[in-house]
């Protein structure tokens, strides 16, 4: 055999083995590219979609907010039982709206106007001070569109103008201030129309939070636009309020996106790429609320969809992130890729050479091929088993947490961890000299419940009305179940008068409520007791003992009650 021959036989088994092996490597490693990349991308998709929806949330928790708010102001008949009487008892509700707007420092504007359109009382909030406005400025509204909107309204129902910039003497003030105006009649006793109050909500504090909100700005970008497509957020502030300026009437997201604009226009929500771009949405209705009417405020600008939505949360994520992620898993595989086919390479040149001895050659072929199927083999199963142990871990320390935190039934604060939030809030209040209230209550006559309609029927009161009554305190309160039908509530930074007016509220709602379990109407009342905290209180029982001994003076008293403890 001459060294031509030798040489082609060489080659030929050298690519015999290195040929199909490579080939392989290479799809292997290009399907784990291409699985790593997807992988990558759903994940980023799925934390815009989570950041939209935490946006969103926020939103709507800000305008419920206001709603409960404007409804305290209207439906407080205290504020206005002596205005029909003489123009000085003006003065009196005059400062109660001074000390509203003042505590709440949320709100630019709090007017009372009356049935003629007339205004009878108005306080500015303006650089940190409220000012109660002399009578000699105060105006006749009767031709605003707020005023003609919302005096037409039912108790209980509010008008929500537009999101626009606040204008003063016809001009737009400045610095910009975004302004949402909430008005609703005041009802007197009669069931007759005194007026409406009007407050003009700062709308800082909602773009705030969305331009504040940790997740959002994760993406590149992000924009808020009205049901027109005009800029509310823009990364350049020159486009935000378009529809308010004549010359940038053309700053809006049609104009800039048609793409785009004509997929937000049919749906709810939704995620799409375009340009290699991802793009995540969600629309805003605030009028899903069943206290806010869905009146177009304003001929600004005219929208068939005003009613559908009023608001598009934007999040964008640009292709140059993409190409980014794409070229770091790259980076991570190539090397691997190269190792292995350097490997291959080397086992291809043995085979080669041995294969002047037939049999060994081949039983060398089978030996390295049982050996690199066996550690494939290996190596997939560890993968495999190590995923499942990774899933497995997860869903216990999650089961783990939500059982050691949350009580399953009513998905209030379990008692342990209600007892730990509750002594942080002691402490606070040790430190701080902040105000502190504590509630507890249980259900009225609850064994007659479950002794009259069952288990379930008692399960099903207890997830219900703790589901209500998450509705009726804020975010910072503490609620959790203490035991049974008794549960207990902390109100940090609350006073006793403003807490039992909480326990009033959540008193006469749980009253008035009718649940039905399997066809059967059920009335349930509530027992409240409530005590002020103050720094004398070391232990969390001796904090619970004062509310406790209310709890059973309102039993005592005849049950569907509020007492509050008073020292003896």
């Amino acid at each position: 055999m001459n060294k031509t021959e030798s040489k082609y036989i060489k080659i030929k088994y050298f690519l015999y083995i290195f040929a199909p092996f490579f080939i392989l490597t290479l799809i292997f490693f290009t399907v784990v590219r291409n699985s790593s990349i997807k992988n990558e991308i759903d994940q980023i998709k799925i934390s815009e979609k989570i950041s939209i929806e935490s946006v969103h949330e926020i939103i709507l928790n800000d305008l419920s907010s206001v709603t409960s708010d404007v409804l305290y102001l209207s439906q407080n008949i205290s504020l206005y039982k002596d205005l029909k009487k003489s123009p000085l008892d003006f003065k009196e509700t005059s400062h109660q709206y001074f000390n509203f707007i003042k505590y709440k420092k949320i709100y630019d504007q709090i007017r009372y106007i009356d049935n003629a359109g007339l205004e009878k009382i108005r306080v500015n909030y303006k650089d940190g001070n409220p000012v109660i406005v002399e009578n000699t400025q105060l105006q006749n509204k009767e031709e605003r569109y707020y005023f003609k909107n919302s005096i037409k309204l039912n108790k209980g129902e509010i008008f929500m103008s537009d999101f626009d910039l606040n204008i003063e003497d016809k001009n737009i003030e400045l610095p910009y201030k975004p302004v949402l105006r909430f008005a609703t009649p005041v009802i007197d006793k009669s069931g007759k129309k005194m007026g409406i109050v009007i407050v003009n909500y700062l709308g800082k504090n909602i773009l705030s939070d969305i331009e504040n909100n940790s997740d959002l700005k994760n993406s590149s970008s992000y924009f808020m636009i009205n049901s027109s497509s005009y800029y509310l957020i823009h990364q350049d502030k020159n486009k935000e309020w378009g529809f308010m300026f004549d010359e940038k009437k053309s700053f809006n997201m049609k104009n800039d996106n048609p793409e785009l604009w004509e997929e937000m226009k049919n749906n709810l929500m939704g995620q799409l790429f375009l340009d290699n771009s991802l793009f995540t949405y969600t629309k805003v209705n605030p009028t899903k609320d069943k206290y806010i009417l869905s009146e177009n405020p304003q001929n600004n600008y005219s929208n068939e969809d005003f009613e559908k939505y009023r608001w598009i949360i934007i999040s964008t994520i640009p292709e140059k992130h993409f190409i980014k992620i794409k070229s770091e898993i790259n980076h991570k595989l190539i090397w691997k890729f190269y190792i292995i086919s350097i490997f291959i390479a080397l086992l291809a040149s043995l085979y080669s050479k041995s294969k002047y001895s037939e049999y060994l050659s081949l039983e060398m072929i089978k030996e390295k091929n049982s050996e690199l199927t066996e550690k494939n083999k290996e190596i997939e199963t560890k993968k495999e088993t190590l995923k499942k142990m990774n899933t497995y871990l997860e869903e216990k320390n999650e089961q783990l947490f939500l059982h050691s935190t949350i009580d399953p039934l009513t998905k209030t604060y379990s008692r342990r961890y209600f007892s730990e939030l509750f002594s942080k809030e002691l402490t606070k209040l040790k430190r701080h000299h902040l105000s502190l209230c504590c509630m507890i209550f249980d259900i009225d006559h609850f064994k007659s419940i479950n002794d009259n309609y069952g288990h379930l029927a008692g399960d099903y009161i207890l997830e219900a009305i703790s589901k209500i009554i998450h509705d009726k305190i804020r975010n910072e309160d503490i609620f959790g179940r203490y035991g049974g039908d008794e549960f207990l509530i902390a109100l940090p930074e609350t006073e006793l008068k403003a807490g039992k007016i909480v326990a009033e509220k959540i008193i006469k709602t749980i009253a008035e409520e009718t649940f039905i379990f399997n066809d059967t109407s059920i009335k349930v009342t509530l027992s409240i007791g409530i005590s002020a905290l103050d720094d004398s209180f070391d232990t969390i029982e001796a904090a619970i003992k004062n509310s406790d001994s209310a709890l059973y003076l309102a039993k005592k008293n005849g049950r569907n009650r509020v007492e509050v403890y008073h020292k003896s």
